[in-house]
């Protein structure tokens, strides 16, 4: 009897001690995934809001056509998730042939815009033209884009937090007449264009394409558009149309981008903006 009443006491005293081993190390469990989990999301959360590509928002696209370029860009400035203000991307035209889109933080994009027209500038020796760039340069697109690719390479150790987009129209051949009856040398007949896009990251890799390109907040969903509404042979009209109405329902997909949109469109004859509504919401 005494020794049933002793192995009674031994089973309960074990049982007690093992429940509360159970509920320690419940306890302990629900106490790690719950502090993984607030690490994991504030770090998600610091680096969503920390992102300087992303930061002041904004998207671009760039469209290749039989001849020409079309590119768009968005109105949205802001800071986050909020919207400071409302102003067309920048742009840059260094010559009625060749212009330049960023997206990504604000003065950065500034910054190189800034050192592109300087280089430019004192490549041409032309310390008399702005900042803004007119259509003084005789620069090529391809030349452009090496020359912002060396700009961002020589800042690798602390970068330009943009992506830009190099377009233009190159020359692809002269066609040239024969020879006069007076033995006089042969003379240009006409010169063609073709389409140029180079996209960058921001250590200065180039992606040279011959159909389209964009960069920016929303860039996942302009490659999935754009892919499916692109066509080669496009005419300057048609090219605008499909550029328009692709950067229109991309940037409907994403809360950073959007409050309107320029089109630039570029062909031999020069460059032609237009403004695209959009709501405002």
């Amino acid at each position: 009897m005494k020794f049933s009443k002793k192995w009674r006491h031994v089973q309960n005293r074990n049982a007690s001690r093992h429940d509360a081993i159970h509920a320690m190390s419940y306890n302990s469990f629900r106490f790690t995934t719950l502090v993984l989990f607030t690490i994991f999301v504030r770090k998600g959360y610091a680096q969503q809001s920390q992102d300087p590509s992303t930061l002041n928002g904004g998207s671009a696209l760039a469209m290749a056509g039989d001849g020409c370029v079309a590119l768009a860009v968005d109105r949205r400035f802001g800071s986050g998730p909020q919207m400071i203000n409302i102003s067309s991307r920048r742009v840059h035209i260094f010559n009625s042939k060749v212009m330049v889109a960023f997206t990504g933080l604000e003065s950065d994009c500034q910054g190189i815009a800034e050192d592109l027209t300087l280089h430019i500038t004192n490549k041409a020796n032309l310390e008399d033209m702005p900042i803004s760039c007119g259509y003084s340069s005789k620069i090529s697109p391809r030349s452009l884009s090496i020359l912002t690719s060396n700009v961002l390479y020589s800042r690798r150790s602390s970068p330009f937090y943009v992506e830009p987009l190099i377009v233009g129209l190159e020359k692809i051949r002269n066609c040239f007449s024969d020879r006069n009856q007076n033995g006089g040398s042969s003379m240009p007949r006409n010169t063609k264009h073709r389409a140029f896009l180079c996209s960058q990251d921001v250590l200065g890799a180039q992606m040279i394409v011959d159909d389209f390109i964009c960069s920016g907040a929303a860039s996942e969903s302009l490659y999935g558009i754009a892919e499916t509404t692109w066509k080669p042979g496009m005419k300057a009209e048609e090219l605008g149309k499909v550029c328009g109405k692709a950067f229109m329902c991309a940037i409907e997909r994403d809360c950073l981008s959007g409050y309107g949109a320029v089109l630039y469109i570029m062909t031999e004859n020069g460059i032609v903006e237009e403004e695209l509504r959009y709501r405002n919401d």
